[in-house]
């Protein structure tokens, strides 16, 4: 169906669709960052706030942001996108069984000799349904967008979805010690949070609804042809380029914390900025060109190298310095990524990728102990 024939009803479902889209994900994406700095609260009278918690945290949720992308990878088996939707919105549904979120006191106190095996428990008994289901929300999302807009010039890179993504990622995790804790209770940030989880299974209905009009719209295809296989040498780069800047995250969030200053907000600036690189790398026009990235990360990596050991004296300088290391080594990597993600039907299979190397990135680090 042409542009020339649409009709004002199909006109409107065409134009609303990408927004739609963007809302859902970026929402869901919000939901998913809140969560983790809320529910490692949850635990601090119980653990205390050392770096070691905070990063057994990020592993366990490297983990299961990695089964919810194995989630949305096998659902695309199933050929009907109205299917898949209906499966995402059950599982939705038995993971508000969870909500409002706590800690289980099915474990009971945690042990002090291993506290972290406790942690990992406590975790996945608590969060960890509601979590792995939202947390699959951006994958399928692209994987539907590519379909239904078919045809359209944004169809064939739904990977920008994955910017707006991350932008919300990266605003929730700004806005929790910067708005929500300070101006909500932990009771309220719980109730707050299960009605935003709310808001997006209501939008997740809406684009149930949609997307069927919005496919019948686009430009009749021809059968579709399954692009080639992503070879297992990429599989192993994209692996090793997603595992480098997750693995760096967890270890300059330790050498801050214990080396450079001692302050309980941050580790916040390493995760907002790894986040960030991921919205500037998935762009469709990136703010930051590969080139210019490589040129300021030789640069900072070698002034970096000729200033270590200084722990003393300026200190505010050297926490800069090695933020922007870090930034310009994380954006290197994920522009590495997006220069070799694959077509739009295998992108689920390059999500699937990224968060395995993120897994074994933190898991790798030695900073969980």
């Amino acid at each position: 169906m042409t542009d020339q024939i649409l009709t004002p009803a199909h006109r409107k479902v065409d134009a609303i669709t990408p927004a739609a889209f963007a809302v859902a994900v970026f929402t869901s994406a919000s939901l998913v960052f809140v969560v983790q700095p809320m529910t490692t609260k949850l635990v601090l009278p119980l653990l205390g706030g050392s770096p070691s918690v905070w990063n057994t945290a990020m592993v366990f949720f490297q983990a299961a942001l990695l089964a919810g992308y194995l989630y949305a990878h096998l659902l695309q088996r199933i050929p009907s996108i109205r299917a898949q939707a209906v499966i995402h919105l059950v599982l939705l549904a038995v993971a508000a069984l969870f909500l409002p979120l706590s800690i289980t006191q099915t474990l009971g106190d945690p042990d002090p000799a291993a506290p972290i095996g406790w942690l990992l428990g406590a975790l996945a008994l608590s969060v960890g349904a509601p979590f792995a289901v939202l947390s699959a929300t951006a994958p399928l999302l692209q994987a539907w967008y590519a379909r239904v807009r078919a045809g359209r010039p944004d169809g064939a890179n739904p990977y920008v979805l994955y910017a707006a993504s991350n932008l919300g990622s990266f605003l929730a995790l700004l806005a929790y010690p910067a708005l929500i804790e300070p101006l909500a209770s932990l009771s309220g940030q719980r109730w707050g949070w299960t009605v935003g989880y709310g808001v997006f299974a209501i939008m997740l209905v809406g684009l149930a609804i949609l997307m069927p009009r919005a496919a019948s719209i686009t430009q009749p295809q021809k059968a579709a042809e399954r692009s080639p296989p992503i070879p297992w040498r990429r599989k192993v780069v994209l692996v090793l380029l997603a595992a480098a800047p997750s693995s760096l995250m967890l270890g300059v969030t330790a050498h801050l914390s214990t080396d450079v200053a001692s302050a309980p907000f941050l580790w916040v600036a390493p995760l907002a900025l790894y986040l960030l690189t991921f919205v500037i790398a998935f762009q469709a026009k990136p703010w930051i060109s590969l080139h210019t990235t490589l040129m300021i990360q030789a640069f900072l990596t070698v002034l970096i190298a000729a200033l270590v050991g200084m722990t003393t004296g300026q200190w505010l300088s050297l926490l800069g310095l090695h933020l922007l290391g870090f930034f310009f080594t994380a954006l290197m990597c994920h522009q590495q990524m997006a220069a070799r993600r694959p077509a739009p039907d295998r992108l689920t299979e390059f999500y699937l990728l990224l968060s395995l190397g993120g897994v074994l990135g933190e898991a790798g680090t030695g900073n969980v102990q």
